[in-house]
């Protein structure tokens, strides 16, 4: 095997000194003298040396060898250093001519930076500057920085195609493109610099440098977004210019980023949003909540699996779990980090709450990034909160680990579920009307029980007044308040008030004390999520629609089973269905032009979740009543009235209920007996022989019957409501 000696033996001399007749010897050899390595050979030295080689060679001449150095500085110098010293001795020689020094080489001139101001600046004055003062410098600064940075993108920026991947075109091909839409953007703009009548020149006319960039930027987009057909779409965009009169070049570069950036910055910092979208569904609230029957969701059995509990858990279920818990040793795997940690309900021997020290997490959820079709390679997930890739370590730390139960056993062993109970006189709102359906939202916390209510807000529907907004002392020891997202904080829950009496009468209309009252120092706060909930069932009834965003997490954590439920996530489907599901903030954002949660640090706002809630449902009953009355669906005095089409005596796949009309409207008598409503009035009579006829006439399978019967149902809760 041959292996490479390189430099291995260099170090030691060769054992054949000057009579070693290798070409290149592994061993070291020094045949000049070091003090001689610079000076050339004379003539009679070099021809001396040769005779004499002549003389003693015995065999072939041998070939020069390679002399090395053992310092760098011994090295002669060669041509490129050579020429290097010239210049630079040269530039040294005009630099002294230009600026001469008047004490020579006895004083060296100070550099500019130590002119420069130090940072921060010296203290001059003990007042607080004037607001003048610092908006003059905030504009001089802004000034500067603008007008940097349009002399560096002048200077830089070239009428060149960028660079992307996947190239359509190629870049000879986009570049003739690129002149032409620059050409025709310049023809246009000189058409405007042209025209007398044009106000404003100064932010319509564009620069030379303003037309290159949007010439380039336009070019960039066409090639990114129709890369199979961008051939086609330029030459399209090219003629459309060519087409272009001065009035439509003024309307699109009014659309353009290069006139939004030439803007005052005042005019883009105090811009008005948009205003909200206005609700119109043509209806009255009576008769929304007629139509917002038929969105209720139709079989809660079919949504168990995605969270929703239709029925309470057995006792027995509750104490398995219970006993599956304290066998455990109170062991979880922590909702954020998800580490496993042991909970101390009571506190261990040192006064702890959880084991396994803090809890280092990522505070928002992970990311998928949308690819495009320039994309090849894999986008990886990432953490909004820090822009960190998922794996990497926590960004947010804090004192406790918390976990989340999500079994309906384990649930119920904390606090039992309840369904929904009759409710002969459900509480008023404040002005004493009838609540005809509810909005509500949760806002929950992290405790050793895991996570419970803290706070929970009700609103009347389609109204949107304000039921109950109220705090939650919870069961277990609090570990983390989420105040990030629930919007409830220490001081909160400190300076919270006790609840008023229920025995005080609500405000009447009509009453003549109109008092501004002064705003409560906190909000109220009950004692235990019992309460709470007892609060909320106040104003319910099985029938009466309860209606909220990802309804399961609220109907969970204050353990209710409400039968009639209306939930913006099935109202709203995600295109690939449960169990994605778009946010409330998004939802709003789109169908009602609003922007919620936009508290920051300060988390949410549990009202204003409830109203944007009820207002999306709103939204989604205006949608739903267009498609009913163009299939003959219509108000015939305040009732809901369907094209005559045979039934089977069901509301159909839309509402979902499930239990006959006619037996609905039979139990809906009944209960208005029991109220003493209904007997001998006028509503009651008109039932019951509405009823009468339908036996006589055997119409019982006829359309138009089985939906008057239905507007009878839905009238069950609004008749007596004056009263």
């Amino acid at each position: 095997m041959v292996f490479t000696t390189t430099s291995l033996f260099k170090g030691i001399a060769c054992p054949q000194s000057e009579s070693c007749k290798l070409t290149n010897c592994i061993f070291a050899h020094d045949h000049q003298p070091k003090s001689t390595s610079r000076q050339p050979e004379s003539e009679q030295q070099r021809n001396a040396t040769t005779a004499g080689s002549k003389e003693d060679a015995v065999g072939p001449p041998l070939k020069r060898r390679r002399v090395t150095y053992d310092r760098a500085e011994d090295r002669p110098p060669s041509k490129a250093d050579l020429i290097r010293s010239e210049l630079t001795q040269s530039r040294n020689a005009n630099a002294a001519k230009a600026a001469p020094s008047p004490l020579g080489d006895q004083r060296v001139k100070a550099p500019q930076s130590l002119k420069r101001s130090v940072s921060p600046p010296a203290k001059t004055n003990t007042q607080a500057t004037s607001a003048t003062t610092i908006q003059a410098n905030d504009n001089l600064v802004d000034s500067k920085a603008t007008s940097t940075h349009d002399s560096t993108s002048q200077q830089k920026l070239d009428l060149n195609p960028r660079l992307i991947s996947n190239d359509p075109a190629g870049h000879a091909k986009r570049s003739v493109y690129l002149k032409h839409l620059h050409g025709e953007m310049v023809r246009l703009n000189m058409q405007l610099v042209e025209r007398k009548d044009v106000h404003f020149k100064v932010g319509l006319t564009l620069q030379n440098h303003e037309l290159v960039q949007l010439a380039v930027d336009e070019e960039e987009t066409l090639a990114r977004e129709h890369g199979g057909v961008y051939g086609n779409v330029v030459k399209n965009r090219i003629g459309a210019y060519r087409k272009m009169n001065s009035d439509e070049w003024i309307a699109h570069i009014k659309s353009t980023p290069v006139f939004a950036k030439k803007q005052s910055p005042s005019v883009q910092r105090h811009a008005a949003p948009d205003p909200p979208k206005v609700i119109d569904t043509g209806l009255s609230p009576t008769e929304e909540v007629a139509v917002a029957a038929y969105l209720v969701a139709d079989d809660q059995k079919s949504l168990a699996q995605f969270g929703y509990v239709p029925t309470p858990p057995t006792p027995e279920q509750a104490a398995e779990a219970a006993a599956a818990v304290e066998a455990s040793r109170n062991y979880e795997i922590c909702d954020r980090c998800t580490s496993r940690f042991q909970v101390y309900p009571q506190r261990n021997v040192d006064g702890l709450l959880t084991s396994n020290g803090d809890c280092r997490h990522h505070p928002n959820r992970k990311i998928f990034p949308q690819r495009t079709k320039a994309d090849t390679g894999p986008k990886e997930p990432y953490y909004p909160c820090c822009n960190e890739a998922v794996g990497s370590a926590g960004c947010a730390v804090t004192e406790h680990h918390v976990f989340k139960a999500s079994s309906p056993a384990r649930l119920a062993a904390v606090m039992p579920f309840i369904i929904t109970p009759e409710n002969d006189r459900p509480a008023k709102t404040k002005r004493g009307k009838k609540v005809k359906a509810v909005a509500f939202d949760c806002e929950m916390g992290y405790t050793t029980l895991g996570l419970e209510l803290i706070r929970l807000t009700a609103v009347s529907w389609p109204e949107g007044e304000e039921l109950a907004d109220v705090l939650v002392r919870p069961f277990g020891i609090v570990l983390d308040l989420n105040s990030r997202f629930s919007g409830v904080w220490p001081e909160d829950m400190a300076r919270a008030i006790p609840p008023p009496p229920a025995s005080l009468p609500p405000q009447l209309d009509g009453s003549t004390d109109h008092t501004p009252t002064p705003p409560p120092p906190g909000l109220p706060i009950v004692d235990s999520p019992c309460k709470a909930r007892d609060l909320l069932c106040s104003f319910l009834t099985p029938t009466k629609p309860l209606i909220g965003h990802a309804i399961e997490n609220d109907l969970n954590v204050v353990r209710l089973c409400h039968p009639t439920i209306i939930d913006t996530v099935i109202a709203f489907p995600h295109p690939r269905g449960l169990p994605l599901r778009y946010g409330l903030k998004m939802l709003c954002s789109k169908y009602l032009g609003r922007a919620i949660q936009q508290g920051g640090e300060r988390g949410h706002d549990s009202l204003e979740d409830s109203r944007a809630t009820g207002d999306l449902v709103r939204v989604k009953v205006g949608e739903k009543w267009k498609l009913m009355r163009a299939t003959g669906w219509t108000f015939v005095q305040g009732r809901l009235v369907g094209p005559a089409a045979p039934d089977d005596g069901r509301r159909g796949s839309e509402g979902g209920l499930g239990e006959s009309l006619v037996d609905k409207a039979i139990n809906g008598e009944r209960k208005r007996k029991k109220r003493g409503v209904g007997a001998d009035g006028e509503e009651g009579a008109s039932l019951a022989s509405f009823l009468e006829r339908s036996k006589d006439t055997g119409a019982t399978a006829d359309g138009k019957l089985s939906h008057e019967l239905s507007v009878a149902y839905l009238e069950d809760e609004t008749i007596g409501s004056d009263k």
